[in-house]
């Protein structure tokens, strides 16, 4: 299910998009998705990558080549189902990589925030500002994924 969840998904996947999915369809725990996670990147068949501060899941070409050995025990049913959650939480899950936030320590001393909004890949927006301590960085970066847009239609009212 999370070979075939990954090679339907337009994007990679976080883990927790992907314990979400299996949990809220009720087709198996928490503690058995990590496992399962855990053991597919063992063996080469999803692959983890940093992206945007967090770690994203795709699926590999050996995962390709293991699901289609596979695919005939994955009920139309179950197919169905990842298919839909998907696209019912798409919007969702693209949302995700639209915002990215981190900050990094200056060579000054004080902290850097960088804030980005994309749109189709393309950024349509890219904040860095300058702040005295981690705590006001961090609290920039946490408030941007809640304020982003409102943020974005301020400037562009008062810069267009």
């Amino acid at each position: 299910m999370i070979l075939y969840l990954l090679r339907q998904s337009e994007l990679p996947l976080r883990k927790t998009e992907i314990s979400d999915c299996l949990i809220d369809l009720k087709f198996t725990d928490y503690l058995t998705v990590q496992t399962a996670i855990g053991e597919l990147t063992e063996g080469a068949f999803i692959k983890a990558e940093e992206a945007n501060g967090s770690i994203r899941l795709s699926i590999t070409e050996e995962g390709r080549k293991t699901l289609l050995l596979f695919m005939g025990s994955l009920s139309e049913g179950v197919r169905t189902d990842l298919h839909n959650y998907l696209k019912e939480h798409r919007i969702e899950l693209s949302h995700s990589d639209d915002l990215i936030s981190n900050y990094k320590r200056s060579m000054a001393g004080e902290y850097e925030a960088t804030l980005i909004a994309k749109d189709r890949g393309s950024n349509l927006i890219e904040i860095t500002m300058t702040v005295p301590s981690e705590e006001i960085a961090s609290n920039i970066c946490d408030n941007w994924k809640k304020e982003s847009s409102e943020i974005y239609d301020y400037l562009t009212k008062k810069l267009f």
